[in-house]
C-alpha cells in the first residue's frame, strides 16, 4: 500500500462546460505540471495571437494568484484531501 498523500484536484475555467478534474493526483506534483494537464484538458494554449497580443493562463486557489509553479499542490492544499482551483486568461495588447 502506497503512503504517498494524494489529492483531487478541480479547476474551474468560466469558458468550459465543465471543470477540470484529476483524483487522486499525487501531492508532489507542481503547478507547472498541473497547469500543463489543465492547458490541454481545456485546449488552450499560451502564446502570441495572431492580432499580436500575448495569452496567459494564471491559476487562483481563494482568490490568490498561484505565481509559483514550483510550488506542489500539497504545498498549496495543506492538509486538506482536495484542492479547488480556478483558471483565468489574461490577455496582454502587443
Amino acid at each position: 500500500m502506497s503512503t504517498e498523500k494524494t489529492i483531487n484536484v478541480t479547476v474551474v475555467y468560466i469558458a468550459a462546460p465543465k471543470p477540470f478534474e484529476q483524483k487522486d493526483g499525487s501531492a508532489d506534483e507542481t503547478l507547472a505540471t498541473l497547469k500543463s494537464l489543465v492547458l490541454n484538458a481545456f485546449g488552450l494554449k499560451e502564446g502570441p495571437t495572431p492580432d499580436g497580443n500575448n495569452v496567459t493562463y494564471r491559476l487562483y486557489h481563494q482568490n490568490q494568484a498561484l505565481d509559483n509553479l514550483n510550488e506542489t499542490i500539497g504545498a498549496v492544499a495543506g492538509h486538506a484531501g482536495a484542492l479547488a482551483l480556478k483558471l483565468s486568461q489574461q490577455i496582454t495588447q502587443g
